[in-house]
């Protein structure tokens, strides 16, 4: 494998500046940005890896829940790649990253599979300035395909930020499942301290039956969710500001196995502060939130500070307790109570120790208190780089997943630990 690793070295070429005419046909295929004589600047970043681990249960499900005999644990062995792209012009700033990997099981071949992901956007910001002064817009996309999708978000030095939006701690049965979600968000300046804000988001999740086979009581949802929100923003100093917002979520779902389809309306009115400093930043936002045809109101807020991920300590933290759509057990929406501390500390240049600890409680209508989803996650990781471009990461992982949803109430624990090989030709 190291071979095939120094053999991809030559991608590194791929590396270049492009000329007038390259830029001009690329804005072309993207959709005819106004024609200009710009220079501007394209970087294609292969990478490949290689990872072996064991998992304590690759079903996500308690023995009893499958057929008799079956086994729980298993060796996975992961091989990947990705291509990133940067390109960076008068007019607009891409950041996008394609990837997929195999992984093949030593005891349940049978379970095999492949994971997909996409994950970038497009800035125009520079575009847009051109014609309004200080206005901002930006588009964003994830996709990901995998039968076992995390409960919360992952990484903290995270040069793409993941969408959140099914991201509640709540994480069921192994099953192959479909997610994409495409966020435009935008601002536009009134005045020198005043600006309106406003943005859409379209997620999409799509589940197939559950591997290790069904169970009464236990279903996915197919869930299409549209978000719009908007309002003004007062700017109190250069690195305080306030706002206002309305933000409202229209979900349409049915049983993965089908079934008739049903919606739900989430509507939240509540007020924003903001402060943002050169290497960190802290936002706070506190409200309530109304949920219909529930007919049920609560109060709803979210606390996040995040610092720069080039420093040498990155922190971030979220605390919120927010209404989400609601993806297993039961539809409609859930009341998502998540507390997340993720801490990156490059202890010298070549060795970094990662860490997080994640808490989800999930609450269900009608009984808030006695349906409910808790699900702790903890994880540690050393990477150490082993040349310019490869790099050695050891990591471990532990999940607690409690459900007492009155349905079919089970309790399931994981760990996962194993070594990855990266190679990045930047």
């Amino acid at each position: 494998m190291l071979v095939i690793l120094l053999q991809c070295y030559s991608y590194a070429e791929l590396k270049r500046r492009v000329s007038v005419a390259s830029t001009l046909l690329f804005l072309l295929s993207a959709g005819g940005v106004q024609l200009a004589s710009v220079h501007a600047e394209t970087t294609i970043i292969p990478s490949a890896n290689v990872a072996g681990r064991f998992d304590s249960n690759i079903w996500n499900r308690p023995a009893a829940f499958l057929p008799q005999g079956t086994r729980l644990d298993d060796f996975v062995t992961t091989v990947g790649g990705a291509a990133e792209l940067v390109h960076d012009s008068r007019d607009f700033e891409t950041k996008l990253k394609v990837g997929g990997d195999f992984n093949a099981y030593v005891e349940n071949t049978g379970l095999n599979f492949f994971n997909a992901h996409l994950n970038g956007y497009v800035s125009l910001d520079r575009w847009v300035d051109q014609y309004v002064r200080g206005a901002r817009l930006r588009v964003t996309e994830h996709f990901r395909y995998t039968p076992d999708s995390p409960g919360f978000l992952t990484g903290v030095r995270q040069t793409f930020v993941e969408s959140d939006v099914f991201s509640t701690g709540i994480q069921g049965f192994r099953a192959n499942t479909f997610i994409n979600t495409t966020s435009i968000n935008g601002s536009y300046p009134v005045s020198r301290d005043l600006a309106l804000e406003g943005g859409y988001t379209f997620a999409l999740r799509r589940v197939g039956r559950f591997l290790g086979g069904d169970v009464p009581g236990i279903s996915f949802f197919d869930t299409n969710s549209h978000t719009w929100f908007g309002g003004p923003r007062y700017r109190l100093t250069r690195n305080d500001s306030i706002a206002a917002v309305y933000r409202q979520s229209f979900i349409l779902q049915s049983r993965s196995e089908g079934g008739r389809s049903f919606s739900t309306n989430i509507v939240t009115l509540a007020g924003n502060y903001t402060k943002e400093f050169q290497d960190w930043a802290l936002s706070m936002e506190g409200g309530v939130t109304f949920i219909e045809p529930a007919g049920r109101s609560f109060p709803s807020g979210r606390i996040t500070v995040t610092t720069k991920p080039e420093r040498d300590t990155v922190l971030r933290v979220i605390l919120s307790r927010e209404a989400r759509p609601s993806i297993y057990l039961q539809g409609g929406a859930v009341i998502s109570n998540l507390a997340q501390v993720g801490i990156s500390h490059r202890i010298y240049e070549r060795l970094t120790l990662d860490g997080s600890v994640a808490y989800g409680f999930g609450q269900f209508f009608p009984n808030t208190s006695d349906a409910t989803f808790r699900n702790i996650t903890g994880s540690v990781g050393l990477s150490y780089k082993l040349t310019r471009n490869v790099t050695g990461d050891i990591t471990y992982r532990y999940t607690n997943i409690n459900s007492s949803s009155g349905a079919v109430d089970y309790i399931v624990s994981r760990h996962v630990a194993g070594f990855f090989l990266i190679a990045e030709w930047k």
